[in-house]
C-alpha cells in the first residue's frame, strides 16, 4: 500500500473520537502564470487527482463511499472536481491571453480572494479534508 492509502485506511479504521481536525490543504492566493506554465500545472495536478483518487477508492469498501473525478473543458477555462457525498473541490486554470490564473473552490473553505493550491503535495490534505469533513463511512476494527 502507498503512505497515502495507509493514511485513508488509518482514518476509515479510527474511531471517530479519536480523528484530529482535518489537515486544511497548503493555499496561496491564486497568482497569474505563463500560460503554457499553467497549463503543464494543471495537468499535474489533474493526473496526480486520479492516482490519489484511485488509492483511495481502493482502499474504501463500500462503493456508495467512492470519490469521483469529472472533467470539464471549453472556452478559457481548464477545470476539473473531486466529489465525495455531495461536496466538492474544483481545481480550475482561467486562461487570459497568454496567461494563466488557477483558482480552487471547495465546498465549506470560505475564502476571500481566489486561491490555489500551493503545490501538489497539498493534493493529499484536500482529498482527506473532503473525506473527514462529508461523513465518511468509518469501520472500526
Amino acid at each position: 500500500m502507498t503512505p497515502f492509502m495507509i493514511r485513508v485506511a488509518e482514518i476509515v479504521g479510527a474511531e471517530t473520537d479519536d480523528l484530529d481536525e482535518p489537515a486544511i490543504p497548503a493555499l496561496s492566493p491564486a497568482r497569474r502564470r505563463a500560460a503554457n506554465l499553467g497549463a503543464d500545472r494543471h495537468m499535474a495536478l489533474r493526473a496526480l487527482s486520479e492516482q490519489l483518487i484511485c488509492e483511495a477508492n481502493a482502499v474504501l469498501a463500500d462503493e456508495d463511499d467512492h470519490l469521483s473525478l469529472t472533467d470539464e473543458y471549453g472556452g478559457d477555462e481548464l477545470a476539473f472536481g473531486i466529489f465525495f457525498r455531495g461536496r466538492q473541490a474544483r481545481v480550475s486554470t482561467r486562461f487570459v491571453g497568454h496567461t494563466a490564473y488557477g483558482q480552487l473552490v471547495v465546498d465549506g473553505l470560505p475564502a476571500s480572494e481566489p486561491m490555489e493550491l500551493t503545490d501538489a503535495d497539498s493534493l493529499p490534505d484536500l482529498i482527506v479534508m473532503l473525506l473527514l469533513e462529508s461523513g465518511l463511512t468509518r469501520h472500526p476494527h
